[in-house]
């Protein structure tokens, strides 16, 4: 029996040869979309998600303007509130935790 690919693997697949050809080419993206008769658009949004996907979640300290202490999350007691991000990534929130804080934090994880 064979298996069916999905219209989104294959597509995918086209798109991360064109975003690799793209970095050794040496040319603009707008050239390169001309050069092979591709959307500017779609080859804008394939390169952003192949680059997101490739990279590894990184930490990043959001001052709160709240001291810290030694154990701040064993400390607190947790709210009962989790967001999981993309399966990759979960946040908990703590009784205390700052509106301002997560509102960094997610527009961090959203790049604005």
């Amino acid at each position: 029996m064979f298996k069916k690919q999905s219209h989104t693997s294959v597509s995918g697949r086209k798109w991360q040869v064109h975003v690799q050809a793209l970095e050794r080419s040496g040319m603009s993206r707008a050239e390169y979309c001309r050069q092979h008769d591709l959307s500017y658009h779609a080859l804008t949004y394939w390169q952003r998600k192949l680059h997101h996907a490739e990279q590894p979640p990184v930490l990043v300290q959001i001052p709160t303007g709240q001291p810290m202490t030694r154990n701040p999350v064993r400390q607190q007691k947790n709210s009962g509130v989790s967001i999981q991000v993309n399966n990759r990534m979960r946040i908990e929130l703590t009784e205390q935790f700052s509106p301002a804080a997560l509102d960094k934090v997610l527009g961090v994880l959203e790049g604005r």
